[in-house]
């Protein structure tokens, strides 16, 4: 996932447009090193986009723990060392970018451990429900969690929602305009998310790519796999809605092939915390 230095130059303006007021009053000519820990096992992620707001910053960066790599509680994971007033100016923007980022990458890593314990085909994706202006670094920790992209957004795959169903007098007739879509977009897969057993026994037998299951119970994806191998077994079948690490390794026992979550998205910040020391 690459994050140009535009895109990270952004990202200090958003904090930095002009000038540290407080830094400039000191007036302070000594050097600095800013040394971030974690207070808390995790999955490393973004390390290298934090280390390069630090260089864009004037600082140089010393990454200590590698992107997908766990850190173990007191890690020391990245060291920035510059000016005073520079080092101030990377402090924040490094150590909050890589709590937000970390704590993703950590939870994801929980979820796809979980789930490949019982399942080893299921896969985590998460959806597009990352924050906004912030997609590429939530889709950069997720990947390095482990786990994959469900949707990367509207332009990217093709599903079918309630919403879309509607627009229909009736199931039936969307079901037919399933051959349709498929000759239109030979190269995409057709998905197409459902809340009933019985609507996804009838997507299979019109030859649906995808048959995502919103809020089925796993007896209902059990039942819903068993469906797919007997009517069209090249079709797969993924999990939605309320799954996180606390039920996932149930979810992925059903032999589904994978789950899509927003709940990496929804954990907070990991437990990090920073040491400045000046240097003579």
């Amino acid at each position: 996932m690459y994050i140009s230095d535009s895109e990270i130059l952004a990202y200090i303006a958003e904090d930095l447009p002009y000038f540290d007021l407080t830094t400039s009053l000191q007036d302070i000519k000594k050097q600095a090193v800013l040394k971030i820990f974690t207070r808390e096992e995790v999955v490393v992620s973004c390390i290298d986009v934090a280390a390069r707001a630090a260089e864009l910053l004037g600082c140089e960066a010393k990454i200590l723990i590698q992107n997908t790599q766990t850190a173990k509680t007191n890690d020391m994971i990245v060291q920035i060392l510059g000016s005073y007033s520079n080092v101030h100016k990377a402090w924040k923007l490094v150590q909050i970018m890589l709590e937000y980022t970390c704590k993703i990458a950590t939870y994801t890593n929980q979820m796809t451990r979980l789930a490949k314990a019982e399942n080893e085909k299921c896969e985590i994706l998460a959806t597009r429900k990352s924050f906004p202006f912030a997609k590429k670094l939530c889709l950069k920790a997720v990947i390095e969690g482990g786990g994959g992209v469900h949707r990367l957004g509207l332009s990217d795959s093709i599903l079918f929602f309630k919403n879309h169903i509607i627009a229909y007098a009736s199931f039936d007739e969307f079901l037919a305009q399933i051959p349709s879509f498929k000759a239109k977009m030979p190269e995409r897969k057709i998905a197409v998310e459902v809340e009933s057993l019985e609507q996804a026994k009838e997507l299979l037998g019109a030859g649906v790519d995808v048959v995502q299951c919103d809020k089925f119970s796993p007896q209902m994806l059990e039942n819903t796999v068993a469906l797919r191998d007997e009517i069209y077994p090249n079709a797969r079948i993924i999990a939605s809605g309320g799954i996180n690490a606390k039920n996932v390794a149930e979810f992925a026992r059903t032999n589904i092939d994978a789950i899509t979550t927003s709940a990496p998205y929804a954990q907070g910040m990991a437990d990090l915390t920073s040491k400045l020391e000046i240097l003579d």
